[in-house]
Formats: C-alpha cells, sequence, structure tokens
C-alpha cells in the first residue's frame, strides 16, 4: 500500500509543473477553465465593458464604461479606456469628441500617435490630469483620468 501511495505522490511531483506549462501556454484551456470557475477580468486591468464603437473609415474607436472599482468598493478616481483600432494606417494626429455621461459635456482627445502624446480640449471639470498613452497591437488605447463628485454624490455617474 505504501508503494502505492509513493507512486501516487511521484506522479504528483511530476505533474505538478506540466499542469503549470499547458495553463500558461494554452490560451483556450485557461480562458475555458476560467469561464467555467466564473473568474472575472478586473476591470481595472481590462479597463471595462465597452460601451460604445465608431467607425471612422480608417479606423474604429471604442469607447469602455467609466471604472470606479476597487477591491472593497467604489473608489473617488477612476478612469475611462478609449482605443483607436487601424482599419488602414492611424493618422498622425487623432480627434475623438467624448461625452462619457451622455450630459452634452463634451470635449476633445488629441492623440498624437507619433510621441504618444495626449492633450484635452475643454475638458469637464471630473476628467482629471492624469491620462496613460498605450500602444496596442497596432492601434493606442488611452486612460483618461476621472474623479467623482465632491461629497460622493451620483451626478458624475453614468446612467
Amino acid at each position: 500500500m505504501s508503494r502505492l501511495k509513493n507512486a501516487g505522490y511521484l506522479w504528483a511531483a511530476l505533474l505538478t509543473p506540466a499542469v503549470a506549462l499547458a495553463m500558461l501556454y494554452n490560451d483556450g484551456l485557461s480562458r475555458s477553465l476560467a469561464a467555467a470557475t466564473g473568474v472575472k477580468i478586473s476591470p481595472r486591468f481590462s479597463g471595462g465593458e465597452i460601451t460604445r464603437t465608431a467607425d471612422h473609415g480608417r479606423y474604429l474607436t471604442r469607447m469602455h464604461r467609466p471604472v470606479f472599482d476597487g477591491l472593497t468598493g467604489e473608489r473617488d478616481e477612476g478612469f475611462i479606456q478609449v482605443e483607436w483600432e487601424p482599419i488602414m494606417p492611424l493618422p498622425e494626429t487623432l480627434r475623438e469628441e467624448l461625452d462619457i455621461y451622455g450630459k452634452g459635456e463634451k470635449f476633445l482627445v488629441v492623440l498624437n500617435t507619433l510621441d504618444g502624446k495626449v492633450r484635452y480640449e475643454n475638458a469637464p471639470r471630473y476628467v482629471s490630469g492624469e491620462s496613460r498613452a498605450t500602444p496596442f497591437r497596432s492601434g493606442w488605447a488611452v486612460r483618461i483620468g476621472l474623479k467623482k463628485a465632491e461629497g460622493g454624490g451620483r451626478e458624475d455617474r453614468p446612467q
């Protein structure tokens, strides 16, 4: 009986690294395992769900939902992610008019695709100065910093 038990431990020790490697290098297996367990990627990592897509002919713009999610609840500061995916080569400057909450508070996001610099024109009070532009695949993603309304009011949250 002890030989059988020792053989079981040996098999477990030998197969553990193989299973770990299979998970790392088999994307389909890890996705199906994650889906079966109900594990979800954090919106702070993925950018949240896509709420709007605009087709500009040469490229697509995808706007995600505002993310204020935290580990134990909502945070006072968050972001919204905007992505530009090329259909043809992207122009040197991308200009996108955004109305994050659909309340007519439009502002312009300008991204220089050569150096990744981002600037805003007529940004509302809840847009913070922090933003990050990141190249991905052949496009760009920008995370625009957002602040909740003072006092935690709901006026700056999406409907």
